[in-house]
């Protein structure tokens, strides 16, 4: 749960990696002391919890999603005059908000190049459009 709500994602192959005090503050908050050592004894529980979290706190899956979240990085990408940086914190904090489960840092890098090609593309074809005015007009 401190993931998804700190970082955005669910990590459930290594959610014991934590600060170990970070775990057992946690765990005495939520009276499971006992539970948390034995957690990591049957693999299929960090998956269940996780996907309880998602649920209870309705978080959504990237691939619901997907259409939605390319649509916002398209029409941001054309619309504002920003790097790279700026569309992935953009691209983040649409995610966090929609409450889309962050992707991968890398997937998330490739989605946003992605679409800034398709937006510098689509830039370069609609001025390569553009009607050129005679060459006298500049000479006046």
């Amino acid at each position: 749960m401190c993931t998804v709500r700190y970082i955005g994602r669910l990590l459930p192959d290594d959610s014991l990696d934590a600060p170990w005090r970070v775990v057992e503050h946690l765990a005495a908050q939520l009276d499971i002391e006992g539970l948390v050592k034995r957690y990591t004894e049957r693999p299929k529980t960090a998956y269940e919890h996780a996907w309880e979290i998602r649920d209870a706190y309705e978080y959504h899956e990237d691939l619901e999603w997907s259409w939605r979240f390319r649509t916002f990085l398209h029409g941001r990408a054309w619309t504002h005059a920003e790097g790279p940086k700026g569309l992935f914190d953009h691209a983040v904090g649409w995610l966090r908000r929609n409450r889309v489960l962050l992707p991968g840092v890398s997937m998330l890098a490739r989605q946003v190049s992605e679409v800034r090609k398709v937006a510098d593309k689509r830039l370069h074809a609609t001025v390569a459009r553009t009607p050129r005015c005679p060459v006298t007009w500049w000479r006046r």
